[in-house]
């Protein structure tokens, strides 16, 4: 059989550009080169793209001459461009097969917002929030305060809308707290959210695909070990959280996470993979907090773990993923 031409693309210029290195490479690492003919693809901080080989780089031009480089380009991005819709939209315009969710799907999940609103759609347990604007903060900031109290109570959680692995996260206990969070945070991430608190254990579930069919992974039950919740320190650092997979809560429990996270890869269009993120609540209730569409896939990440746990190989967990593409 003819090997596929597997473009890993990587990099790019968000917040978390050294966290998509790390996946690229191990996506570069595990895929079978006995099927495909890899290469690494560097998405630059000025968005251009480079194909990185033994003893040279060049630039690829996609959109004059490059088109046919790759039977499939594996996303490995996260954050903006990459993980919003925005390269999907040029690889879709250029007629390039691409893993993952399409644009629309891409850009509902990177915008918490819009996720929220489809949750609610969904009738999924979705924690209460408002959203805050740069603008509206500076014109209505007593009404938009009145609303949080009103809504959504403290303590709440104040995160930006577009943003990935818990980058400007706090925990807000009173709303002089809130005021000087958000004024802070909103003047490098212009849309921001409050959000219930919720109390309890941190869960997530991953999502792949088997001939068109998805079907939910073992939970896993996350424990952090350096911060107070799954925060970027948790989640990439050696020792920074301890995963139970499958997880250690009662069985309806992890049932219900693994429902929640198959509606919501549904609901919101997603495709080839998905990892959805939960709080089991002390009030004994699942909710579900976002779903990631390029879940990591660095040495301490959750989806090829719960694969493995699965009895999924990390090269055969890619081979789904890039068959879904196709």
């Amino acid at each position: 059989m003819k090997k596929l031409k597997i473009g890993v693309l990587y990099g790019g210029s968000s917040s978390e550009r050294e966290i998509s290195l790390v996946t690229g490479q191990a996506v570069f690492d595990n895929l079978d080169r006995k099927k495909y003919l890899v290469s690494l693809v560097e998405m630059t901080t000025d968005n251009h793209f480079i194909l990185k080989l033994k003893n040279k780089k060049r630039y690829i031009d996609f959109v004059n001459k490059d088109r046919k480089l790759f039977d499939v380009v594996f996303i490995a991005l996260h954050g903006t461009p990459g993980e919003d819709g925005t390269v999907q939209g040029m690889f879709e315009a250029l007629n390039i097969k691409y893993t993952g969710p399409n644009t629309l799907s891409s850009a509902l999940c990177m915008n918490k917002v819009y996720t929220g609103l489809t949750y609610y759609s969904w009738h999924l347990p979705h924690p209460a929030f408002i959203d805050i604007t740069a603008k509206n903060w500076q014109n209505s900031q007593k009404e938009i305060l009145s609303a949080i109290n009103l809504n959504v109570g403290y303590p709440c959680v104040v995160k930006p809308v577009d943003q990935g692995s818990a980058v400007g996260v706090s925990i807000i206990k009173t709303e002089d707290d809130l005021k000087q969070a958000v004024n802070k945070t909103i003047k490098k991430f212009p849309w921001l959210m409050a959000q219930k608190f919720i109390k309890g254990q941190e869960g997530t579930c991953g999502v792949l695909e088997k001939k068109g069919e998805s079907f939910a992974l073992p939970p896993t039950h996350i424990l952090p070990q350096v911060g107070k919740f799954y925060d970027y320190k948790s989640k990439y650092a050696p020792g920074g959280s301890k995963h139970i997979c499958p997880a250690d809560f009662p069985e309806e429990v992890n049932k219900t996470m693994q429902d929640l996270a198959l509606t919501a890869h549904k609901a919101l269009g997603c495709k080839g993979m998905s990892r959805s993120d939960f709080f089991y609540g002390d009030d004994g209730r699942v909710y579900i907090i976002e779903t990631n569409t390029i879940p990591g896939m660095t040495g301490t990440s959750l989806l090829p773990e719960a694969a493995g746990k699965a009895g999924i190989s990390f090269p055969k967990m890619l081979d789904l993923i890039i068959a879904s593409a196709l």
